[in-house]
């Protein structure tokens, strides 16, 4: 796709991956660009808020969003992704009395659900089809504007394309254990796989830095978009002690803490990129900034 100018590719990004957002979203977001626009440091980066700001008001005042038009984001894939895959995490990580997930039936239906839940999304998110919204259809439509743009290293770019690449890329049933689980569970109703989920999060770390190197240079990035702690643990105090609970909460922020930092990684050396990853502000709370999960 050739888009005419910069600003039009920008375009393009907000509008296939903004999430659908609630009216109380928002108003949030507005409270925080007004707040960003006031306290701007200089001309250009007021101006900047601004047009977020703008963008923001115009969304919420159109009949689109008043009726719910608004197709799912890719926005909204990937942070629910996230969520699923912290909240098994935070579980994996907690030793518990009970030990539900072996006991409990409705716990052992959750595991499965998640497993489902995660893999599907993650084929929407590499789907080939040109009717589909998909990161991998997003990226080659709109990367060579970003590398024109300098939003990108030339190195970093090259190494996601290849990565991409349909028959001999990462994401085969060869090369990717992501992908050959989706494709025996989802696809051809094979037996459900044991998930070995430090292979899943190679994965899922690669397809986060597509997303914020796409997110980071269209927009400011995304403003608190994880629920908090109490919200994805409510309603379990009766299988879990206070100590338990309290740990799940932990182990789900220290997993965000490494998605945070999977979005500011280069994928191509490993290396930290000290520019602006996908989060306006680090939805995460009470972590060390050098505690993240240890990567086999």
């Amino acid at each position: 796709m050739n888009f005419k100018t910069i600003s039009k590719a920008k375009e393009y990004v907000i509008f296939k991956t903004n999430k659908n957002k609630s009216i109380e979203d928002i108003n949030i977001a507005i409270a925080h660009y007004q707040e960003m626009t006031d306290n701007a440091r200089n001309e250009e980066s007021k101006s900047l808020w601004i047009d977020e700001l703008n963008e923001l008001i115009k969304l919420k005042q159109s009949e689109d969003f008043k009726n719910g038009k608004f197709p799912q984001g890719i926005d909204e894939l990937i942070i629910e992704l996230i969520e699923w895959r912290s909240a098994i995490f935070a579980f994996q990580n907690t030793d518990t009395k009970t030990n539900p997930f072996k006991y409990s039936s409705f716990y052992s239906q959750w595991y499965v659900g998640a497993i489902y839940g995660i893999f599907s999304i993650f084929g929407k998110l590499l789907s080939t089809d040109k009717r589909d919204n998909s990161l991998r259809k997003l990226w080659d439509e709109t990367s060579p504007s970003m590398l024109e743009d300098g939003a990108c290293v030339k190195a970093e770019y090259d190494y996601i394309n290849l990565a991409l690449h349909l028959k001999s890329g990462r994401f085969t049933n060869e090369n990717s254990q992501t992908i050959l689980y989706r494709n025996k569970l989802i696809s051809h109703n094979e037996q459900i796989p044991i998930v070995k989920w430090d292979e899943i999060d190679k994965d899922f770390s690669f397809m986060i830095r597509i997303w914020s190197l796409l997110i980071s240079w269209s927009s400011f990035g995304l403003l608190d978009p994880f629920r908090s702690g109490e919200e994805a643990f409510l309603g379990i105090e009766s299988m879990f002690d206070r100590d338990e609970i309290k740990s799940l909460k932990e182990k789900r922020q220290l997993y965000l803490k490494t998605v945070e930092r999977w979005s500011k990684t280069y994928v191509h050396s490993g290396e930290e990129d000290l520019g602006r990853g996908v989060f306006s502000s680090p939805p995460f709370v009470n972590i060390s900034s050098t505690s993240t999960i240890k990567e086999s």
